[in-house]
């Protein structure tokens, strides 16, 4: 599993917030397993001096996120090629909404006296894998933050997986305003999830459907579009 804690340029406007920034402090994690039964592990370490004594608290946060669409494409069943990515791109800037389905948050102290402090949460069962798909995603996010008069002092990292999508399938995401059946690939370690009001299932292809021998998806994705 790779994992990210930026944006990459394919995943930009997808409504994704970047890293922020704290010139006060900084997110160290030493371990990011953004799934259920995972664990997040790390350190909040200070990045300037200074004596404030005002406590930082982690958070870790999971949201369902989902596509607001175009009406043609509302509640469609039928199964969608892989250039639906490319078209819903390829139109207009999308609008993302989200919603907060778990949340968790512990105090690890201020940073007057010491240079860091730990943190580690042990993620529920049954929590979605972290996956950005056409239709519906789930992101996973680890906060720091310390109040201030006004606001607060934060630093967060969004937590994305990457890695090579080997498994030609059907990827059935369901979101408030449909269900659709997508030509995807997976890979080995990619599970159906739930979480708050969006859920992603994975089905075997038709043989009608399957990639030609020896390809990959970003050669089928190239054939379909020529297509």
């Amino acid at each position: 599993m790779s994992l990210r804690t930026d944006v990459p340029d394919q995943l930009q406007f997808r409504g994704i917030e970047p890293p922020r920034g704290s010139r006060a402090f900084t997110i160290a994690l030493d371990t990011a397993e953004p799934y259920g039964g995972g664990r997040i592990a790390g350190r909040v370490e200070r990045a300037r001096s200074g004596d404030d004594a005002r406590p930082i608290s982690v958070q870790v946060r999971c949201t369902a996120n989902w596509l607001d669409v175009a009406p043609q494409l509302v509640g469609k069943k039928r199964i969608l090629s892989l250039t639906t990515w490319w078209d819903l791109r390829t139109r207009a800037v999308p609008v993302w909404f989200e919603e907060d389905f778990f949340t968790e948050q512990l105090e690890v102290g201020a940073l007057t006296d010491a240079n860091w402090h730990e943190f580690a949460f042990v993620l529920p069962e049954g929590l979605p894998r972290a996956l950005e798909g056409t239709f519906v995603s789930f992101r996973w996010r680890v906060e720091a933050r310390r109040p201030r008069r006004v606001g607060s002092d934060t630093a967060s990292v969004p937590l994305l997986i990457q890695e090579p999508q080997t498994l030609p399938i059907v990827r059935i995401e369901t979101s408030p305003i449909g269900t659709w059946r997508l030509l995807e690939w997976r890979s080995d370690d990619e599970l159906d999830g739930k979480g708050g009001p969006c859920a992603v299932e994975y089905a075997q292809r038709r043989s009608e459907d399957m990639p030609l021998p020896g390809e990959t998806r970003d050669a089928e994705l190239a054939r379909r579009t020529r297509g």
